[in-house]
């Protein structure tokens, strides 16, 4: 703040350790205090939300008058009281004030797009087919989501893209293979065409996360994205696992086949080249009378390949992420059966691998939960 003279105005400020938190640090985390106390569905007096949030009973009414004048809270109905005088007025979250995007890129042939309310609920979907190339443009991707835009019944929150490929925490693709990306700033390249804040995480991981958010999966778990390509989210304590260079969970490119099939890596006989979605309906149609031992067999290169970590980091939860025509019983029968033959012991609890909650929609709902911890503070 500064007066008319151009001259510093003094400022409260609070220190925490060693960084000064300003007025609008203090507020914005107030803020996120307030909704993290009402998500998704809570609906308390605003006494309560001072009481439950540590905040003074001054600064809890400013950012609850603050969230409904943003019209992210709202007033409805009041608290039962036995107490003589006015009973105390409710306030929760405004679930339908606004809009998140979430972009799937992991699937082959297409890009999916889902639009959804502050709740992770499904208003509208819609899809694009993509034509073959070396690269994948971002025409499709823009028009999928200016499509899904003008079916919004509020305004956009934000957009969030899972995409294969290794991802900073900028939004930057460092690398993916298949869809022909090195070092794109697709967070910021769709930030300036679409005029919405984007997220931008790899698929799995995005899965893992929606998982976790929407379908209340365990704190510590591994959710593999079989799609055009093969990843594994890993969640430890609640945190996403991303690596020293944003690689943790890039097991589709880990040679398990020193003498197989070209990979797109340049590599032969990686995880990939043997449980991707396009390699198994490839192989399947070829010889549609041994499907079952097709994805038998799949399933038990993917248990082998993940045996090792499980038994690292104690996992005792696999979730699967992928079509069901490729991902069925067969497969995580094998994935399930190969991991405990391998690693169950005394010391280690047998290993459960079942399907995602979340069907399809698991990375586009992980890519919506991102933004919405990002932009709210929720989640």
């Amino acid at each position: 703040m500064s007066n008319s003279t151009g001259a510093s105005t003094s400022i409260r400020h609070k220190t925490v350790g060693s960084r000064v938190s300003l007025p609008s640090d203090i507020r914005k985390n107030n803020r996120r205090t307030v909704l993290r106390a009402l998500y998704p569905d809570r609906w308390l007096s605003r006494a309560d939300i001072a009481k439950t949030t540590g905040l003074s009973k001054v600064s809890t009414s400013d950012v609850v008058a603050d969230l409904i004048d943003d019209s992210l809270l709202v007033e409805g109905g009041f608290k039962p009281s036995s107490k003589p005088g006015k009973p105390a007025l409710l306030v929760g979250m405004h679930t339908q004030s606004m809009c998140v995007m979430g972009i799937d890129l992991s699937e082959v042939g297409t890009v999916q797009g889902i639009l959804t309310d502050l709740q992770g609920r499904v208003i509208a979907r819609s899809s694009k087919a993509l034509a073959p190339a070396q690269q994948l443009p971002l025409e499709p991707i823009v028009d999928l989501c200016n499509e899904l835009t003008s079916q919004a019944p509020a305004p956009i929150l934000g957009l969030g893209v899972a995409t294969p490929g290794t991802v900073n925490e900028n939004g930057t693709v460092l690398a993916a293979p298949n869809l022909g990306w090195t070092d794109l700033n697709l967070a910021a390249e769709l930030t300036s065409r679409l005029g919405v804040q984007t997220y931008v995480t790899n698929d799995a991981d995005s899965a893992a996360f929606g998982e976790r958010c929407f379908a209340q999966g365990p704190a510590n778990m591994i959710v593999v994205q079989i799609a055009r390509g093969v990843g594994a989210g890993v969640l430890i304590d609640n945190h996403i696992v991303r690596g020293s260079h944003y690689v943790a969970g890039e097991i589709g490119h880990v040679v398990v086949d020193e003498n197989g099939i070209p990979c797109a890596c340049g590599k032969r006989g990686c995880l990939e080249t043997l449980t991707s979605v396009p390699f198994l309906e490839s192989r399947i149609v070829e010889d549609p009378g041994n499907r079952e031992d097709i994805l038998a067999g799949a399933g038990e290169a993917l248990g082998a390949a993940l045996s090792m970590p499980v038994a690292l980091i104690n996992i005792t939860d696999i979730v699967i992420s992928g079509p069901t025509s490729i991902v069925d019983t067969t497969m995580l029968n094998a994935v399930e059966n190969t991991i405990n033959d391998r690693v169950h012991s005394r010391f280690i609890r047998s290993v459960h691998v079942h399907p995602t909650v979340l069907g399809t929609d698991a990375a586009a709902l992980g890519s919506v939960a991102c933004v919405l911890r990002h932009q709210l503070g929720v989640l």
